[in-house]
């Protein structure tokens, strides 16, 4: 006897099933259709009970918005649960999808878990009752089993087509995200549109006005909970949307490192649409997994920014020094992350050096300590010499920016003064020669009409002076936009000259002016230092402009 045959045989005793009546509703499966909804389902369910006076209903279990292929469904637990207790023995859904789109699952229910617990299973639709005597328990596995196994096609099939669509619309820039990024609010007007929240987009703000001042990611951390700011997630609930913390089942609302790491990594906030950072295992497994950041989809300018490029650019760079702060302490040190080896290229120690005479601090090389002697020698520096260096050696190249400037007002005036002279000259000998042939035009039709030339000898001519005609007033346009142009001068100013003159006398060294202004600082096993500075290519051009127009100057004189 099959196991079929004994659970019929089983029940036959039991006059009345008491019965689960389970419906499942979702947009993601594509269950859209009237016949689908809720109401349609109870219906066609309660019609199937009151046509059969041996199943008795116990309550109706609805999963609405719930993916086939997850069964950690809230109703359906629910029904488990009461199955377990004995209250339920009958599960009765409209069909098999209803029931499940995962082939594996549903298999596992239908024919492991209710046979065992003597649970009678109806799908109307697809015509399958486990108590049905017109079916050998084989024919009903095999049922069972293709239908699951087409729901679960339907599942995959609609799970590409969803991921699709979805990158489709990430690649035109739109957001499609549940909750938008801190510091931004979705547009009433459009939900895929980003808007600048004012209550949150000053935060934004002053983490990166901290961060580029020289206070750690953690003495950030700790500013923002002592003003007693909301972190992004209790704003989130605060502002009444129905967010969920994934993290602490407690959220007390304090900031940690990540969150402002991520803020300070975050390219959404220079008006760059991030997306397609995380996403799901499979259709089956809901659990998300991180994107290989080259595989992001970033789409630029599509929401106003709330940090300038430069600012985010100053941040970023930050980040790629190596920099620590001294426990309990909120600011990172001046050089750190600056100051490297001159030979091993890698970053020097600060260490303190306590003497009877005095206390002092100084930079150090340990590669030879901690590794090999062989690999690199002792190099050490104090941090109050090297910062009077570093100032010192950062007025001077200030001082050059500021003398710069000047040459470049002077050449670029009198390069304009001489080319507008000389472009001038030209387009009035250009001008000149267009009135002489447009005057010799006129002339060609009395000509003509005298006889002095054959009519083919005036078509002939005619064509010819309109060509004539026409390339002088291309080359006089032509002249017209370079008298335009040259009335902006050559190089007034560049990046190299912009960016130091700025500082005008310092008198102290700072670590914005160190992070804008500097790339490393080199220490020599003989105490000297070289200092690589930024807009090394601007400066360079800058010279040559210099150098060239000096040398056409004495060409002219020769």
């Amino acid at each position: 006897m099959s196991i079929y045959d004994e659970f019929t045989e089983h029940a036959a005793d039991k006059l009345v099933w008491k019965a689960a009546l389970y419906i499942r509703l979702s947009k993601e499966d594509g269950d859209k259709s009237e016949s689908y909804s809720v109401t349609s389902q109870k219906e066609i369910l309660k019609e199937y009970v009151r046509q059969h006076g041996d199943i008795e209903l116990v309550d109706f279990y609805v999963d609405d918005g719930w993916s086939g292929t997850n069964f950690n469904r809230p109703s359906f637990q629910r029904m488990m649960q009461d199955i377990n207790d004995g209250s339920v023995n009958c599960v009765i859904v409209k069909d098999l999808s209803r029931f499940g789109r995962n082939y594996t699952d549903s298999g596992y229910y239908i024919d492991n878990v209710f046979v065992r617990l003597n649970v009678r299973f109806i799908a109307l639709n697809n015509g399958f009752d486990s108590m049905s005597s017109g079916m050998n328990a084989a024919t009903k596995c095999i049922t069972v089993g293709v239908q699951n196994v087409i729901n679960e096609s339907v599942a995959a099939t609609t799970s590409v087509n969803v991921r699709g669509t979805l990158n489709v619309t990430r690649k035109q820039g739109k957001f499609i995200g549940s909750f938008p990024t801190y510091g931004y609010l979705k547009s009433p007007d459009d939900r895929h549109q980003l808007i600048i929240d004012e209550d949150t987009a000053p935060v934004v703000r002053q983490i990166f006005k901290w961060f580029i001042e020289g206070k750690s990611v953690i003495g950030i951390t700790r500013e923002l909970n002592a003003l007693k700011i909301a972190n992004p997630s209790l704003y989130k609930q605060q502002k009444g949307w129905n967010y969920k913390h994934t993290g602490s089942k407690n959220n007390d609302g304090l900031w940690c490192d990540s969150t402002v790491r991520r803020i300070l990594k975050n390219q959404m906030y220079i008006g760059n649409m991030v997306q397609g950072k995380n996403t799901t295992i499979s259709y089956k497994i809901k659990q998300c997994r991180a994107v290989p950041q080259d595989e992001w989809i970033i789409v630029e300018n599509t929401h106003e920014p709330i940090i300038d490029r430069e600012t985010f650019d100053k941040a970023q760079s930050l980040f790629n020094r190596n920099t620590r702060t001294a426990p309990k302490k909120n600011d990172i040190d001046l050089f750190s992350g600056f100051v490297k080896c001159a030979d091993c290229h890698r970053a020097m120690s600060k260490k303190t050096n306590k003497h009877s005479y005095g206390t002092y601090e100084y930079y150090r090389c340990v590669t030879s300590s901690k590794m090999d002697k062989t690999v690199c020698t002792p190099h050490s520096i104090r941090i109050d010499k090297l910062e009077e260096a570093v100032l010192v050696t950062v007025q001077t190249m200030i001082d050059t920016a500021v003398e710069m400037d000047k040459v470049l007002k002077e050449i670029s005036q009198k390069d304009r003064n001489r080319g507008e002279g000389l472009l001038k000259k030209s387009k009035e000998k250009l001008e000149t020669q267009r009135e002489s042939v447009s005057a010799m035009m006129l002339d060609l039709y009395p000509d003509w009409k005298s006889g002095v030339i054959t009519k083919e000898e005036y078509l002939s001519l005619k064509e010819k002076m309109g060509k004539k005609i026409s390339e002088l007033d291309k080359k006089i346009a032509e002249l017209n936009s370079k008298i335009e142009k040259s009335e902006n001068g050559g190089i007034t100013e560049n990046d190299f000259v912009k960016y130091f003159k700025q500082y005008g006398k310092i008198t102290m060294l700072t670590r914005p002016i160190l992070t804008e202004l500097v790339d490393s600082i080199l220490v020599h096993s003989d105490g000297s230092i070289t200092i690589n500075f930024k807009f090394k290519d601007a400066y360079q051009q800058i010279a040559e402009y210099v150098e060239n127009s000096k040398n056409a100057h004495l060409s002219e004189i020769a």
